[in-house]
This record gives C-alpha cells, structure tokens and sequence, in this order.
C-alpha cells in the first residue's frame, strides 16, 4: 500500500512539474491546443439535445411512477387543464360558453389543441344522446341502483305516483324547455332518473361540485370550473408552450367582472421551465459579477480577472462536449448544476494566482513564484479538484438520470476548469510579466483573516469547546429532519398554477390526496370481480374514515352480485311485475299518446323478467353514451389487457398506506397502485440508494487521495474535520429552520462533501510547513483563497435562496448552510485544533525532557 501511494503521490508531482515546463517553455502551443480542443467540444454540443421532462430525471420503468405515467397514457386525465371562472354567478355560464367557444377553435400548428372543453354535466349537442341513454338506464335500475334504493323505485311505479310524475311532466312540456327536455319526457316520463343520476354525475368527477347544477359549479355559485383535454401529453413541450400562450390570448377576451385563472401540467410544465431557465440565467450573471467583483477588489488586476469566465466557460463547453459524445440528450434541470462549475472552477484560479502573487510579493521571480504556485500550491489544488470532481462521477453509475447526468456534468466541468486553470493562467501571467517586466507585486490585503488566525492561537480552547459543542447540537437537530415528499412544495410558489391548484383543493376537490389503484387481466368479468373485492377493502378504510371517497367503475354500475340482489328485491313486488301495463293507463289517463313512449313502456315490461347485465354489455352501454369519458378514466383496454382504475381519495396521515397495501396483494395478487406519496417514496428511495452508492465510492477515493497527498492521518483527519461538521451543520440548522431535504437539495451534500473537504486541505498543507509568524502568514495565504472560493460559491449558488422557485430555494439556503459552516469550521476551529495539538506536543516534549 505504501508503494502504490508513494507512486501515486510521485506521478501528481512529476505530471504538475510537466504542466509547469510545457506551460512555460511552450505557453502558444498550449494555448493553440487547448483552442483545438475546444472547438471539438462545441462541434459535439450542436448536436446535443436538451430535455424539460421532468418525469425522464427518473427511473420509470417500474412501481409507483411507471404506473404513474400509464395512467397519463392510459386517460390522458393527468395532462388536463383546468380554467376556473370566478365572478358574478348570472354571468358565469354565457361567459364560460363563450371561453370554451375560442378553446375549441384554437389550434396548435394547424391542429386542434383540445380534445374536449366542458363545462356542464351534458353538452347541449349531446342531449339527444343523452335522453336516449336515460331511457335505458331507468329500465335497467339492477345496473345503475344500489340495493338499498330498491324500494324507492318501486314506490315510484305505484299508480297514484305514475300520475303524479305525468302531471310533472306535462307542466315541464308546456314550460318549454327545449329540444332536451322533450327528449327525457319521452325517454323517462316517470323521472326515473332522479334515483339514478345522482350516482352517475358523483362517480363521474373528482371535484366536489354542485349536484343541482347543470354546470361544474362550486357550491357557493361563485366558481365555475372548466375542464380542457390537450390533444397532445405535457412531455411534448414545444407543443405545451403553445397551448399556454393559446389559452392566455382565448381568456383575455373575458368580459370584465369575471376572472379566468389557470391550473394543470401543461402550464405548470411550461411555467416551471420559464421560471428554471430565469434562476439559472440569474444565477450565472450573479455569480459572474461577485466572483469578478470579488477577484478584482482584492488582487487589483485586470487581465487575471478576465481569464476566470474564459475558465469556466472553457471547463462548462469542454464538459457539455463530452457529455455529447456520451448521451443522446442532457436535461435542463441536470444542465442548471453546471453553475456549480462557476464557483468550483473559480477556486482553483484563486489558489494559484493569490500563491503566484504572494511570492511575487516577497521578492521571488515570475519563473520561481510560478513553479511554486503550479507545483507546490498546485498539488493541493490537484487533490482539492479530484475529491470534488470524484463524488460527482461517482454518481454516474446511478440509475436516476437525475444524478447521473449531474455527476457527469459537474464532476467533467470542474476537471476541465482545473486544466484550464493549469493551461491558461501561466501563460497569460508570462505575457502580462512581459508586458509590464517593472509592474509593483504589493502585499495582498489579509481581509482580517490575520486578526482571525491571532484570535483562534489565543483562544484555541475556547474556540474547539464552541465548536463541539455547536456541531453536538446540530447533530441532535440534524436526527429531526424530514423528507419532503410532496412534489408541489418544489414547484414557484406564487405561479398562477400553483394558486389555482391551490384552490381548486381547497374548495373543490374531495381531498387533498389520492392513491390510484390498478387491477389488470385479459378477462374483464375477473377483472371487475377483483376490482370489486378491491373497493370493498377500501370500503372498510371508508368506514373508518381513513378514506374520504372511493371512486371507480363500481361506482357508476354494479356488478353481478349486487344486480341480482336489487332484482330480487324488484321483483318480489307485485308494482314491479305490472309496471309496463300500469304505465301505459297511466300515459292514458293523463292524456299521453302511449305510442310516443314504447322504449318506457316495453322497457319496465321486461323488468319484471330480467336478469343481471353482463359486465361487457353494461360497459359497451356506458361507453356508447355522452358519459363514455368517464368509462374511460376507469376502465382501459391495451394489447388484449383490461386495467381497471379506482381512486381512493384521503386527507394527510389518516390512510394507513402501508396496511392497505399489505392488504391489497392478499386480496388482489399483483394490483398496482400509484399516487403522490407512493412516486414521492419511490423517488427518495431510487436517490437515497444511489446516493449511498456514490458516497461509498466517492469516499473510498477522496480518503485514498487525501492519503496520498499527507501521508498521515493527522492530514486526513484535518481535511475531513471541516466537511463532516459541514454537513451535520448543514443538516441541522435545516431542521431548526423547518427545511426539508427534498430530490433536488440532497444534491448538495455532494458538493459538499467534494469542496469541504478542499478547506480543510489547503489550510492544513500550509500550515504543516512552518510555525510561529511564518504559519501565520501561510494561513493568512491559504485562509484567503478559502474565504473567497467560500464567497464565491454562495453568490453563485447561494443566491437561488431567495427565488420563489420551492426546489431552487432549497438548494440555496442548503448550500449556505453548508458552505457557510464548512468555512467557518477550516477558517476558525481547524487552526483552533491544530494550536491545541501543537500545545499538546510541546507539553509531551518538556514532560519527557
């Protein structure tokens, strides 16, 4: 083992000695090839395509989310758009009628861009159709009714309520109500329907809506929804952005005194990916400007500040090149965490230009103070830039796409930016010492860091107790973080989507949360069977008021054994029996030609003698009616394979989702289910494990580099001391201030653990090489360039706390959590603890002496 680091250790210094003779001896050579190199690199980007999926960041192909994204393809129900209308209720339907008018006239490159707009339980196109339906659902109540509403359906065909329905019906007929409701007299002149209906229009919507409405109607009468169906699902962005900006120019012809606002996976989709590209851009400028800013003030030259963004853009071309030649497409979302390679790329530059003028500034020449920085100073940076980049690629043999990309990435941008830094940085101080051979070399500012390094030799005691005593703390904070599991908290929490939807689950929808539950099979009598046994084990959950509502198939029409028990209960009574003669004297005494009504009076003839529907005729019936959408989000046939969809709609922690699931594959082997919470969990388990495996790696390889640099474990214990209270700090004060870890801010306890561990070894490979005034000034150099590596990284990353972007906002305040504490614990309790060995050495010597 000695061997293999000893040769390791000896091959880093001879390859930095070698970059050191080429880059000086041969500084337009090297600067032609790394110009060579980089045309390659953008020749390879032109071909690379970007993706704004956010479902393609994770592994689809099974559990939660793979079912989750049948359903999409299945009933297209996920990808709908919801327009809420909000005003005076007299207005309200002219003005939905006119809305949904323009919707369906839009079109999307010479198509239409809805499928569907409805706003009302039955279009007045369909009502035709729709009476024809009724007609003959009423004469088959064993399909539609539940059993205990048996008896009052044969309470209606008693002749003296046969009269009365009739006399009803005449009074509608001569208030003319139209076509429709012509069509329903003649369909159902007794107003069967009324026992019917109710459960077709309750099964048939997810939102809480008012039943005596013909409309999709709050309750309050001050909200009327709209529901718009795509033509196209929301992966296919281009289409997505043109859909939106379709709706906005169809919705600002709105009359005044009624508002139109927006919800649904195409806007969010489309708002999303505007507000990502806004923080990324913003993100870059910011860190541009402190990080120049910041270099500028504090080295006063002009030329070395402009080389950092022809780093970093060299480091971030070079990296997207590769990743060309590698993947056929990167996601945006993977492609916003290049921006790490601003400040990652920056501290490299920083690190041998402040050593480059440190030594310039104590009287040595540009060739000796260059060795050093390359050489000496370089070593550091070499292993400071491999245990960053290593954990990063680390995370490539990941399966969440997610982390994949972003270790490619991330880890390839900061190995090409040291490079960069390498190539570029020597030569351009060679031409600028040429330039001006007598330039003046003055003495860096300390930025109060030798105040700072007086204070932590002083008071190094009492420095190391604050210090363990905060990371203890921390650690006990850090046990009470949570996960966040709901995807919407990530989302721009003052978009227009994210509100609607926000008050659509307020006041329309039955619950806040649902669980989808696939039952599937080639033979749909099976099929209904298991779906039956299905709900009535979610029946008990209702029951119990663990679930809200249920809502499937079933809960439009029975199955067989529920047919035949209200039949029985028909039957049995006598007004069943004579229902189709009664009828017809009753057409006669109310002056009714009974020739207008055959499909009513045959229809309850035959009751009397029916039996149970069979289960593809009773879906053929439903299918073939102005309600066969509603079939469809239940019930979807592909390649010879029946799934049966049903909802279970449930508040917060009241569902015991775990029993409910044990108890589902007893019941019904191999169901699936889907929902919010299952995908969320499903998804934190893919990150944890692949982050568990890329940690394990990564460690593995920052733990052998940080033995081949020091060769003891004093050295490695110094570079981890920083970044493991780092994280405990980080996780921490996220737990005191109510933060959750989600999918997107875990990603920074990489880079944390990649640049932590770089404080820690710059200051110690300084300090181990001197004491007294001389170790001062090493750490005053080195304790500089951390500072402002520290500054850099949190202007840049550090500035996306304070977007409205939920998922940018975490990653923001995670990252100044963590580099804000990495810092503080290499710049103040690292020396701290290096006096207190010291102390302790010097004590064990005079003891001995």
């Amino acid at each position: 083992m000695r061997r293999i680091v000893a040769f390791v250790h000896s091959a880093i210094g001879r390859h930095l000695a070698w970059l050191f003779r080429v880059t000086w001896h041969h500084p337009r050579a090297t600067l032609a090839g790394s110009l060579l190199a980089l045309c390659l690199a953008i020749a390879s980007i032109s071909g690379l395509r970007f993706e704004s999926d956010i479902f393609k960041l994770f592994p689809t192909d099974r559990g939660a989310l793979r079912l989750f994204l049948d359903t999409i393809e299945w009933t297209g129900s996920a990808g709908e758009a919801y327009l809420l209308l909000e005003g005076n209720r007299e207005r309200l339907p002219a003005e939905a009628e006119a809305l949904a008018a323009r919707l369906r006239a839009l079109r999307v490159d010479g198509e239409p861009a809805l499928r569907s707009v409805s706003y009302r339980v039955v279009e007045p196109a369909d009502l035709p159709d729709f009476a024809a339906f009724v007609g003959r659902a009423v004469t088959l109540p064993h399909l539609f009714l539940s059993p205990d509403q048996a008896d009052e359906f044969t309470n209606r065909l008693d002749a003296s309520r046969m009269d009365a329905a009739l006399r009803r019906a005449t009074a509608e007929l001569a208030a003319g109500g139209g076509v429709g409701s012509r069509d329903l007299v003649a369909a159902d002149p007794l107003a069967l329907r009324e026992l019917i209906l109710p459960r077709l229009q309750a099964a048939s919507q997810a939102l809480d809506l008012d039943p005596e409405s013909p409309y999709f109607l709050s309750r309050d009468g001050q909200l009327l929804v709209m529901i718009a169906e795509p033509a196209r699902p929301v992966q296919d962005m281009e289409f997505a952005r043109k859909l939106v900006a379709g709706i906005n120019e169809a919705r600002a012809a709105v009359g005044p005194g009624v508002s139109v606002s927006c919800a649904g996976a195409h806007l969010s989709a489309v708002i999303d990916e505007a507000v990502m590209k806004r923080n990324i851009l913003a993100c870059i400028a910011s860190s541009l400007a402190v990080v120049l800013g910041l270099f500028f003030m504090t080295y006063r030259r002009v030329l070395p500040t402009l080389l950092i963004p022809v780093i970093i853009a060299f480091g971030t071309v070079m990296a997207l090149g590769t990743a060309g030649l590698l993947l056929p497409s990167v996601h945006i979302i993977s492609f916003a965490f290049t921006a790490l390679i601003i400040g990652l790329g920056t501290d490299y530059s920083i690190h041998l230009y402040d050593r480059y003028r440190t030594e310039r500034s104590a009287g040595r020449n540009t060739e000796e103070s260059l060795r050093l920085a390359v050489v000496d100073t370089g070593h550091g940076v070499f292993t400071a830039a491999t245990t960053t980049a290593f954990p990063f690629l680390a995370l490539v043999i990941s399966d969440v796409r997610a982390l994949s990309e972003l270790g490619l990435l991330v880890g390839l941008g900061v190995l090409y930016s040291l490079y960069a830094t390498f190539f570029f940085l020597p030569p351009l101080l060679i031409f600028a010492e040429r330039r001006v051979p007598d330039a003046r070399h003055n003495p860096l500012p300390s930025l109060g860091l030798a105040r700072l390094w007086r204070l932590t030799q002083g008071g190094s005691r009492t420095i190391a107790f604050i210090s363990l005593a905060a990371v203890a703390g921390l650690t006990l904070a850090a046990f009470s973080i949570s996960f966040e599991g709901d995807l919407k908290n990530l989302q721009p929490r003052h978009s227009e989507a994210f509100l609607t939807q926000e008050r659509i689950e307020r006041h329309l929808s039955i619950s806040p949360r649902q669980m989808v539950v696939a039952v599937e099979g080639s033979d749909l009598s099976d099929v209904m069977r298991k779906g039956g046994e299905v709900a009535a084990l979610a029946e008990g959950y209702r029951q119990r008021q663990e679930v809200v509502a249920i809502t499937w198939l079933g809960s439009v029409m029975n199955g067989a054994g529920d047919q035949q028990q209200v039949l029985e209960r028909l039957q049995k009574r006598s007004t069943v029996r004579e229902a189709g003669r009664e009828l017809g004297l009753a057409l006669e005494r109310a002056d009714f030609d009974t020739a207008m009504f055959p499909e009513a009076v045959s229809g309850l003839g035959r009751l009397s003698s029916a039996g149970p529907v069979p289960t593809a005729e009773a879906v053929a019936l439903l299918r073939g009616s102005p309600l066969g959408s509603m079939v469809d989000r239940f019930l979807v046939e592909r390649n010879g394979r029946w799934h049966l969809l049903l909802t279970l709609h449930y508040r917060g922690d009241a569902f015991p989702q775990e029993r409910f699931l044990a108890q589902l594959e007893a019941v019904a082997p191999g169901a699936r289910a889907t929902g919010p919470d299952l995908i969320s969990r499903q998804l934190a388990e893919s990150v944890r494990g692949s982050f568990l495996e890329g940690f394990a790696i990564g460690g593995i390889l920052i733990l052998f580099l940080l033995v081949v640099h020091f060769e003891s474990l004093a050295g490695i214990a110094a570079s981890l001391l920083p970044v493991v209270a780092g994280v405990i700090s980080m996780l921490g004060l996220m737990a005191v201030t109510g933060m959750k870890i989600n999918f997107m801010n875990a990603m920074v306890l990489v880079t944390i653990l990649g640049m932590g561990s770089d404080y820690g070894l710059h200051v110690y490979h300084r300090l181990r090489e001197g004491d007294g005034s001389e170790a001062g000034d090493r750490y005053v150099q080195a304790g500089r360039a951390v500072l402002l590596s520290a500054l850099t990284t949190v202007a840049g990353f550090g500035s996306l706390a304070f977007t409205d972007y939920g998922a940018m906002s975490s990653i923001g305040w995670a990252t100044n959590f963590g580099i804000g504490a990495t810092a503080f614990f290499a710049l103040v309790s690292l020396p701290a603890f290096l006096a207190l060995r010291r102390s302790r050495n010097a004590a064990g010597l005079s003891t001995k002496e």
